[in-house]
């Protein structure tokens, strides 16, 4: 087992235990309808081999057959409002100056092409809403628990943030960089109307899981 491999389980497995504790702030929230794992990470070499990725096979492929380091900051299509990617350039955040957010319609992928950051991350259950949900933006922000895992990032990793991941992007990771970053925005619609064309196509077998 490598080394990647035992941090991703044991950011798993301290965020699993969280989400039968009290909420650390605030009243009660609706949990989302869609259950999902919280958080992966992997490196876009790799990315066909990370569990977790199934029916975001489209958004990968497009990450690694382009020149991301020339694409255009700004929003890029790859199949309209189902996959587009977000290109961004930017200094990395100390912790105070950055809430946790998450979202509902969208899954992000949040690949970090140039540049290195932080990444901390908490289910929605455990956190305190700060701003409500606004349905135009896809997007709900909330406050710092008390406590919370980080993911670091380097080039040419990614983390993958489903409906019920709380992340809070671009932090510091020894000191502060200027991160350039891709962002694929997949649909939950789009990603699950891929998982069930593979699963018809397979039979009742079925295919081989990467979840």
């Amino acid at each position: 087992m490598d080394r990647r491999h035992v941090l991703v389980c044991g950011v798993a497995a301290l965020l699993a235990g969280w989400a039968v504790e009290p909420r650390a702030q605030g009243a009660p929230r609706a949990r989302p309808a869609t259950k999902e794992r919280v958080a992966v990470k992997g490196n876009l070499k790799n990315w066909s081999s990370t569990r977790g990725v199934r029916g975001l096979e489209r958004a990968f492929e497009y990450l690694s057959r382009t020149d991301l380091a020339s694409l255009p900051l700004g929003r890029t299509d790859i199949e309209g409002d189902d996959v587009y990617v977000m290109m961004s350039e930017g200094e990395t955040k100390p912790p105070e100056q950055a809430k946790f957010e998450a979202h509902r319609h969208y899954i992000d992928i949040q690949l970090v092409v140039r540049g290195q950051e932080s990444i901390g991350v908490a289910p929605v259950s455990v956190l305190a809403t700060v701003e409500p949900y606004d349905p135009a933006k896809d997007i709900e922000f909330f406050a710092v628990p008390r406590e919370a895992a980080t993911v670091e990032l380097h080039a040419g990793d990614f983390a993958v943030f489903a409906p019920g991941d709380g992340h809070r992007p671009s932090l510091h990771l020894d000191g502060p960089h200027v991160s350039r970053k891709a962002v694929v925005k997949v649909s939950v619609a789009y990603r699950d109307r891929q998982r069930a064309a593979v699963a018809r196509q397979a039979g009742p077998e079925g295919p081989a899981s990467t979840d």
